[in-house]
């Protein structure tokens, strides 16, 4: 993906088969006490802003967030702001990823993802775990998101509206030429693959 270049939250490709897994919930396993591991704690709960005042005793860690491991592999947080996606990490590796999470008859979404593998503006799928009831769709961590930038910016010079607009209408393009019809379209779903937008 190009630096500075939006994607979709909607990503629509495939890079991994897709495997059945179980998804634990409440066992108490080898990877729930890596997950509990100071440094994913640390790296977890949110560091309080310069400004705000040092809390007098720590939360106990149930009560700052809620979390469910899927797969003995990641750990599922809270929802994304604005979004449908939950934001993960991955116990092993601690790295940060989304997941959506979507009901086992989910083969036409399925189908687009493949529809547009490799497309270079398209947020690619990372991997994906079936469960029992649910299938659980992992994507590579965004660093935010169109409306949010226009909203903090409040206005765009000409020539970088002009290039994220090309961008959007480009991949819009490409879904149509495929045969996918975005629905719901909005700012929102548009993310930038890096911190430098």
């Amino acid at each position: 993906m190009d630096p500075g270049s939006p994607s979709l939250l909607w990503p629509l490709r495939l890079s991994k088969p897709a495997v059945t897994v179980p998804v634990t919930t409440g066992e108490h396993s080898k990877a729930e006490e890596r997950a509990q591991s100071p440094s994913l704690v640390e790296r977890l709960s949110a560091a309080p802003s310069p400004s705000s005042p040092a809390p007098s005793s720590p939360a106990p860690l149930q009560h700052q967030f809620q979390a469910a491991l899927v797969a003995e592999k990641y750990l599922l947080l809270e929802q994304v702001e604005g979004s449908s996606l939950c934001r993960c990490v991955d116990v092993r590796t601690q790295e940060e990823y989304v997941c959506k999470v979507v009901s086992r008859d989910c083969s036409s979404l399925l189908q687009a993802h493949y529809r547009l593998d490799g497309h270079p503006h398209v947020n690619p799928i990372h991997e994906v775990l079936v469960g029992d009831k649910r299938v659980y769709l992992i994507f590579p961590r965004s660093h935010s998101d169109l409306h949010s930038y226009v909203r903090a910016r409040k206005r765009l010079r000409e020539h970088e509206a002009r290039r994220l607009f090309r961008q959007m209408a480009e991949t819009v393009a490409a879904c149509h030429e495929q045969g996918i019809v975005l629905r719901d379209l909005k700012l929102r779903k548009f993310v930038f693959a890096d911190p430098q937008r």
